[in-house]
């Protein structure tokens, strides 16, 4: 058993949220008001170390007065909790969703288009043709304009069948990621903190 404060307290904090799993108590709702709290906390601590050490330095230090713009955007987003000033609010905001709109399309349409065509138009191997043969039948798949009919009506359904096979891969790994981490909490809780497994 191990006598270090911290594994005693993740423990502790470990049996209180698989509690939950027999019902709703109140020490799972301990343990979940402690999560939101510190996590919360984290939050404030990590953004205003950003602010000091991305901002508020190269001010002081360097004078890039340019930092300002930015801070004071962000202060405006404040004005939203003042019913007389909240329309001021907008403008940070329209600023946010300008440039992570521009940010988004130029990363989807280089990520998401241009690379991954080139990808699967790469044909080096037998499952670089496979790839391809899937992605083209999984796409007629969702082609509605006009129905397929004759010799290439079943690459539809063979679309079909590889979306089936991929969403159920997906959900199998989603299940298995969580049976992973309860099996490593079953591990820390046994061996680190009680000392039982080896």
């Amino acid at each position: 058993m191990s006598l270090d404060f911290g594994i005693w307290v993740a423990g502790l904090v470990t049996l209180a949220i698989i509690s939950h799993v027999w019902k709703e108590n109140p020490l799972y709702r301990s343990a979940e008001h402690l999560y939101v709290g510190i996590s919360a906390g984290h939050a404030v601590v990590v953004a205003w170390g950003n602010i000091r050490d991305t901002a508020a330095k190269p001010m002081q230090e360097e004078g890039q007065l340019i930092w300002i713009i930015p801070i004071l955007l962000g202060v405006l987003l404040y004005t939203r909790y003042f019913k007389k000033i909240a329309w001021v609010a907008r403008y940070p905001i329209a600023v946010m969703v300008g440039i992570g709109t521009g940010v988004a399309v130029r990363g989807a349409i280089h990520g998401d288009f241009t690379q991954q065509i080139a990808a699967t138009v790469s044909v080096g191997s037998v499952n670089d043709i496979l790839l391809l043969v899937f992605v083209i039948a999984s796409l007629s798949y969702f082609f509605f304009s006009k129905e397929i009919k004759g010799p290439l009506s079943s690459v539809p359904q063979l679309g079909k069948l590889v979306l089936m096979v991929a969403f159920g891969a997906a959900f199998g790994t989603t299940v298995m990621g969580r049976m992973a981490l309860l099996i490593g909490r079953i591990q820390f809780v046994l061996g680190d903190w009680l000392g039982i497994m080896k």
